[in-house]
């Protein structure tokens, strides 16, 4: 008889032992991205980060199902993690099963890979993210907010200079995240640059660099005239994929050269100097009185 006694009295501590025992759900659940702003065609890289909801261990309530008032904050199981893409987002990674056990404090990180598609417009998209967690698969659901913006690098003309065979041009970035690489590439018929491209490198967002190349005839034996016309291309990385802006295209008139203009006008305007000293002569001579000669005095 006392050894079911026993039994049943091991069998209640063992039963009330384990309702002590707290699993804490739900995570609080944060996404970075990498590029911070996707554009069309962009691969990126996702870190979601799951963090547990309670700050230590120790006593706990209110924990839900199975749990008291006295019970003991204990680690939670991550089962699975599912994300799901949209029609111009691609989900690239397969889902998470399994991610381990997270306790107060806790994270773990699922990464995913997703892909822009080259026809998506800017704006805001959200990627469903569902969580399913604890030894009775609670799941919860989040929204993933990822930005687009199709914007690329921009350039336009700067102040020429009005005596070197030059071109200036402002390069800046317009978008909310950091361009690398950022490489401009001129040409022209019949010019050559010097730099042939110009390397810019990292670029922060709403940042110009004012640039400039030397311009010369690709034929040694000819000399720049007349306009022409140039155009510029933007190469850089956004993230870890490449891209090129659309041209921008603008016109080259090489600077007048005022020394020989000078050396031409000098002698024309001593020439026209004389002419008028000359004409200033002989128009005076004109006017000026005939003195009469003595034989010819009348009485």
């Amino acid at each position: 008889m006392n050894k079911y006694l026993q039994a049943f009295f091991l069998l209640l501590l063992v039963a009330g032992s384990a309702a002590a025992y707290e699993y804490r759900m739900p995570v609080n659940v944060q996404c970075t991205s990498n590029p911070v702003v996707l554009m069309p065609g962009d691969e990126a890289l996702l870190a979601v980060e799951m963090q547990s909801g309670t700050a230590s261990y120790g006593v706990g309530k209110d924990a839900g199902s199975g749990s008291t008032a006295q019970s003991s904050l204990l680690s939670t199981p991550i089962n699975k993690t599912v994300l799901k893409g949209t029609k111009d987002l691609t989900v690239l990674t397969a889902d998470y099963t399994n991610l381990g056990m997270i306790g107060p404090d806790d994270r773990i990180t699922a990464y995913y890979k997703i892909k822009a598609s080259n026809n998506i417009t800017s704006g805001t998209y959200l990627l469903g993210f569902q969580v399913q967690g604890g030894y009775d698969m609670i799941t919860i659901n989040r929204e993933l907010p990822i930005k687009v913006d199709s914007a690329a690098v921009n350039m336009a003309r700067a102040e020429a200079s009005t005596t070197k065979q030059s071109f200036n041009l402002n390069v800046a970035n317009p978008r909310e995240n950091t361009l690398n690489a950022v490489t401009i590439v001129p040409s022209a018929e019949g010019i050559k640059f010097s730099p042939d491209e110009y390397y810019i490198g990292t670029m922060d967002p709403d940042e110009v660099f004012t640039i400039s190349f030397a311009l010369e005839s690709a034929d040694a034996s000819k000399q720049l005239k007349g306009a022409t016309n140039v155009s510029f291309v933007a190469k850089f990385k956004n993230g870890d994929t490449w891209h090129q802006s659309l041209p921008y295209l603008s016109s080259y008139t090489p600077p007048v050269d005022t020394t020989k203009q000078n050396s031409y006008l000098m002698p024309a305007g001593i020439a026209i100097v004389i002419l008028i000293a000359a004409g200033v002569y002989l128009y005076r001579k004109n006017k000026l009185p005939i003195k009469p000669k003595n034989g010819n005095r009348q009485a």
